[in-house]
């Protein structure tokens, strides 16, 4: 089953539907959007410019971009103001229907390939743009006049825009988009500090002294490199982890809590509600 967004629906971290996808076209804001799902996701970014945080690295973000963003990947966009016009497609594919739906296909490439490679932004030539513009248009067509077959059309339209960039990447037709420098590499510092440490009791000053850097700095580099606080992005992280377990083992929810850093079953259904919306006792019964 599939979707055509025509509004953003919810910041719920997870996809129920086969995939969906958006044509979304908006004046532009300075406003922040930062999340995660257990979805894989590709946003074609076809008009406006600002800067786009992926998992642990700033990209620039400007027209003629592919973004390519694995399941879980914490994320958020930053757009700058005055653009009349923020144009962009992005398409979000159930981890079950990508590991699923193609497997038939007698071939040394599957879809989710072009997710393990860590190509997390591509730039485009004006060709290579054109046809993944066409496809998504393609796509959204007929998800909109569903007329009979579509399903198999779609499918087909799919396929063909993953076989094409994985072709990108494998010929390393690209040109990667990325901010760099010193700030950047404390940036990576920070995230595989809390990578490696999110299943302890972990604060902003240990961090801080870790690292060699003050509280006060680390606080403010790091809201302004990725849109979230340390808390948050720790807590975030955390919660990815606990999602993973509740989807592939029958672990209670109790370990799950206190293997990922939370103190207490009270503080971890406080914190995944909040993520994600729903309780993760609610996000296990989805599941089954």
């Amino acid at each position: 089953m599939q979707e055509i967004e025509n509004k953003r629906n919810s910041t719920r971290s997870f996809l129920v539907k086969d995939f969906k996808i958006a044509h979304r076209k908006t004046p532009s804001t300075v406003k922040v959007y930062k999340h995660y799902h257990n979805a894989y996701e590709i946003l074609v970014q076809n008009n406006g410019t600002g800067e786009f945080f992926i998992k642990d690295n700033n990209y620039v973000m400007e027209p003629k971009t592919l973004f390519i963003i694995n399941e879980f990947d914490i994320h958020r966009t930053i757009v700058k103001k005055g653009l009349k016009t923020y144009d962009r497609f992005v398409i979000q594919i159930n981890p079950k229907f990508l590991n699923s739906y193609f497997n038939y296909i007698e071939d040394d490439f599957k879809p989710i390939d072009i997710f393990k490679e860590n190509i997390k932004c591509i730039k485009l030539n004006d060709n290579e743009h054109k046809r993944i513009k066409y496809l998504s248009e393609k796509i959204i067509l007929e998800l909109t006049k569903k007329e009979a077959g579509y399903q198999s059309i779609i499918h087909a339209h799919l396929l063909e825009m993953f076989v094409f960039i994985n072709r990108l990447i494998k010929n390393k037709n690209y040109d990667i988009v990325t901010e760099k420098g010193k700030k950047e590499a404390r940036l990576q510092k920070i995230i595989s500090y809390i990578n490696n440490n999110y299943k302890n009791e972990i604060t902003l000053q240990q961090i801080a002294e870790e690292l060699y850097i003050s509280k006060y700095y680390l606080s403010h580099f790091f809201k302004d490199k990725t849109g979230f606080t340390v808390i948050e992005f720790l807590n975030n992280k955390r919660i990815i982890e606990a999602q993973k377990l509740l989807n592939n083992t029958d672990q209670n929810i109790t370990d799950i809590a206190i293997s990922n850093g939370f103190n207490s079953l009270n503080h971890f259904e406080r914190t995944f509600k909040n993520i994600n919306g729903i309780t993760a006792s609610q996000y296990r019964n989805m599941l089954n």
